[in-house]
């Protein structure tokens, strides 16, 4: 069959040299361009494929199932950083779906890309101040549950403003805290010392607290959460400060030396509120003696009494019981200036001049 004439742009020629009009091409025709029968054993059609466009059916359904999964994907990815209370990082999770990243991608870049992470980095402070300080930083999870687990602790203490109002201010003050490693722990034993301990503690021991160490009530919590200030060390200064509290009631002298002193030594509150009732009762006699007995080197004033009454110091008891021997060697036979007060101690050496134990 000869083939026809073509001009240089492919067009049918007649015998003329005219272009021969193209008949329009069917809809039967066109389908027919793009389908492609699948033969199977025998010679039997098995599947028609049709390929508008470069693409099968198949492919575009594909095509179609990618794009709802990814979808699906990001839709899950921003539920997550809502809860982190980011929700504001909608749009750029939107971006990245169309830039093309994957899911697990787009979520590594919101953690780490300097690019889009400033949010992220922003509302998780407290674990780039662990990163800094070599320590292991937190998941996500355990950062939100010891969120929470201070925010109970300060609502039970009511103290829930403590770390302030809105959420931003609170997220902030709670990441130093974080930041500094305090587990729940010790961050409940900080508030409980801080409140049950000295806030709400008698007159004597918050005064006592304020005078060794400047703190009054308005501010105590504050210094008992200051993770710069170790917890056994704030322990031993609520001791302390109990035990000045002690010595307050009953009219005494409370130092911050002595009263930190017996707290090293183990003295508690209630030991503290024993003994200085004991040593109110018997100072005045002692301190009268010391001052009429003077001229023999005697004395025995309050630190004294503390020495013997708390620690059982030997020196102590033994310049007690020489005032008592000097007293009863001049006025034997009288009741002298009050001996028999200072004599019922439960801290006089049996076997003593005193004769009492």
């Amino acid at each position: 069959m000869a083939r026809p004439n073509r001009d240089e742009f492919g067009n049918v020629l007649n015998s003329q040299g005219d272009v021969v009009p193209s008949t329009p091409m069917s809809p039967e025709a066109k389908l027919a361009q793009y389908t492609t029968v699948v033969m199977g054993a025998g010679g039997t059609p098995t599947a028609t494929i049709q390929t508008f466009g470069g693409k099968t059916e198949e492919q575009k359904k594909q095509q179609n199932d990618i794009d709802k999964d990814t979808r699906d994907a990001f839709a899950i990815i921003k539920g997550v950083f809502l809860q982190y209370g980011l929700g504001d990082l909608g749009a750029t999770i939107e971006t990245l779906m169309r830039e093309g990243y994957g899911p697990e991608e787009a979520t590594l870049a919101l953690k780490t890309d300097p690019k889009y992470n400033s949010a992220y980095i922003k509302r998780f402070k407290g674990n780039e101040t662990r990163r800094a300080a070599g320590l292991n930083v937190l998941s996500e999870a355990e950062y939100l549950t010891l969120e929470d687990d201070y925010t109970k602790t300060l609502k039970a203490y009511g103290l829930e403003s403590y770390f302030g109002i809105d959420t931003a201010t609170k997220q902030s003050a709670i990441a130093d805290v974080i930041g500094a490693d305090v587990s729940a722990v010790e961050f409940t034993d900080r508030v409980s010392t801080a409140v049950d301990r000295v806030k709400m503690a008698d007159e004597g021991t918050k005064k006592a607290f304020q005078d060794f160490y400047g703190i009054g009530e308005a501010d105590l919590v504050k210094y008992f959460l200051d993770p710069k200030k170790a917890l056994v060390n704030l322990k031993e200064k609520a001791t302390a400060a109990e035990i000045g509290g002690a010595a307050i009631g009953q009219g005494l002298a409370a130092t911050m030396t002595s009263a930190e002193d017996l707290a090293r030594f183990g003295i508690n509150r209630q030991q503290a509120q024993v003994g200085y009732e004991t040593i109110a009762g018997e100072l005045p006699t002692a301190t009268k003696l010391g001052n009429i007995y003077s001229e023999t080197g005697i004395t025995y004033g309050q630190a004294d009494a503390e020495s013997a009454t708390f620690k059982g110091l030997a020196s102590a008891k033994r310049k007690k019981e020489r005032l008592i021997a000097a007293e009863e060697g001049q006025f034997s036979g009288s009741s002298g200036t009050g001996i028999t007060s200072f004599t019922n101690s439960p801290y006089v050496t049996k076997g003593s001049s005193a004769g009492q134990f």
